[in-house]
């Protein structure tokens, strides 16, 4: 007949700290591996793609995430005195 075996509960809780701290230093090494060991370079950073229309995507893309924040400052602005219960007006949304 197999018995069962009786473990104290000081015994699984030392158990499962050991096990718990091994999880967030696996997970740390997982993140910081990549920053040590580097992305590969190419060997030569020469493209087919002409020079001003790389300029063209630089500026559309600042303008882009300009308006984005914006609108998305403004917005927030509005409904933070919605929320807050302080605007009584859409003027007093506009801190």
């Amino acid at each position: 007949m197999a018995t069962a075996r009786c473990r104290s509960p000081a015994a699984s809780r030392h158990e499962t700290a050991t096990a718990a701290a091994t999880v967030p230093a696996k997970t740390l090494a997982l993140i910081v591996a990549p920053h040590i060991v580097g992305a590969p370079q190419p060997d030569s950073f020469v493209t087919a793609i002409p020079e001003g229309l790389h300029h063209q995507f630089v500026v559309a893309v600042t303008v882009t995430n300009l308006v984005f924040w914006l609108v998305l400052g403004a917005a927030v602005g509005v409904v933070r005195g919605r929320f807050t219960g302080t605007a009584t007006s859409l003027r007093d949304s506009f801190a």
